[in-house]
């Protein structure tokens, strides 16, 4: 079901909860309370992850049930302390992000190593319910400018921030993307902003390859046979910057096969913890730098203020939206499947 619309918080609130693996329920919880230093945020979107689906097939390490949902924004409207009630009604966006704020690591920004670290929707509950907690200092503002969808959109749009910056993409770079799903449809959207050119995409869902065309590649293959063809036609000296978003395991030695000499590969996408057959030498002969870009933080401000601003807008990758009570289609292995579906978000 396509769904647009704003649905009627009630307390206690409904919630969707993964009660163990391959098990999904909506659920009331009671309404939760900001403790100092933290805010509620009435969810207005929520987007839905792929890493939401891994959650639900038991392939990340959490402890369940849980509340999942690490793409969400909406309205402040509760504070655990007075010093915070500048934010009571402001449209915002979060980090995820639970650290101390102490230890070496968090002062060099490296929060994801601090031995406290916690993520919401991981473990503290997430946005796919009417209220979400988040500490005040992950709060960002959501441009005016910006709808809700598109703000439920950022933490994606970060990572395809993340992504380019770890490749150090520059003016005027070549550049492949393989998968463009919404982590690949991302960076795209940010390599073509920073000024990247010649850039080719990889896909079998002609759906998503008609999107990254009308967001700025200059071609796209349905096939890795196709694709080699334009890369020899368009980068004949190999590519700047090859980015891999699918973590489908075939594509990380083409995506190293067609990076040029000295050039880049990414690994954005998610390989599901599993081996892959690998040859040292194809990196280290032609001074290849091989990246991981698993674990980012710090990105989803800069991607809220290109979006404000216009220079970057995603939301043409929405093609499902929800209620809360559609949590069972939403989840479904034939819907995520579906040759028209990229992107689905929970309206509220």
């Amino acid at each position: 079901m396509n769904y647009r619309g704003r649905g009627t918080i009630v307390s206690p609130m409904q919630a969707i909860r993964f009660e163990q693996p391959g098990k999904v329920n909506l659920v009331e919880v009671a309404d939760p309370a900001p403790s100092p230093g933290w805010a509620r945020i009435r969810t207005k979107a929520a987007a839905i992850c792929m890493t939401d689906f891994e959650l639900l097939r038991g392939r990340h390490a959490v402890d369940y049930p849980l509340t999942p949902g690490h793409e969400y924004c909406g309205v402040v409207d509760k504070v655990g302390a007075p010093e915070d009630e500048k934010w009571l009604g402001r449209r915002v966006v979060a980090d995820n992000e639970i650290t101390c704020l102490k230890c070496g690591f968090c002062r060099r920004g490296e929060w994801r190593r601090c031995p406290e670290y916690r993520q919401i929707g991981f473990g503290p509950p997430g946005g796919y319910a009417e209220y979400v907690l988040v500490p005040v200092q992950n709060l960002h503002v959501l441009p005016g400018t910006i709808s809700f969808e598109q703000g439920s959109l950022l933490e994606p749009l970060g990572v395809g921030t993340a992504v380019a910056s770890i490749a150090g993409t520059r003016l005027g770079s070549t550049a492949i993307i393989l998968g463009m799903g919404p982590i690949g449809l991302n960076c795209l959207a940010v390599l073509k902003a920073s000024g990247a050119r010649r850039i080719l995409c990889l896909d079998q869902r002609p759906k998503r390859l008609v999107l990254a065309k009308s967001w700025g590649a200059a071609e796209v293959a349905e096939n890795p046979e196709s694709l080699k063809r334009l890369a020899n036609s368009l980068h004949p000296e190999g590519t700047d910057v090859v980015i891999e978003a699918s973590g489908y395991h075939a594509l990380v030695s083409l995506g190293i096969e067609l990076t040029r000499f000295g050039g880049t590969m990414v690994l954005a996408g998610f390989c599901k913890h599993e081996a892959l057959p690998f040859e040292p030498d194809v990196v280290q002969g032609p001074n290849r730098r091989l990246l991981g870009a698993g674990n980012n933080s710090g990105f989803i401000e800069p991607a809220a203020n290109a979006a404000g601003d216009g220079i970057l807008r995603t939301e043409g990758m929405i093609t499902h939206w929800y209620k809360l009570e559609d949590y069972h289609q939403a989840f479904s292995e034939d819907q995520v499947a579906a040759q028209d579906y990229i992107k689905g978000v929970f309206v509220f």
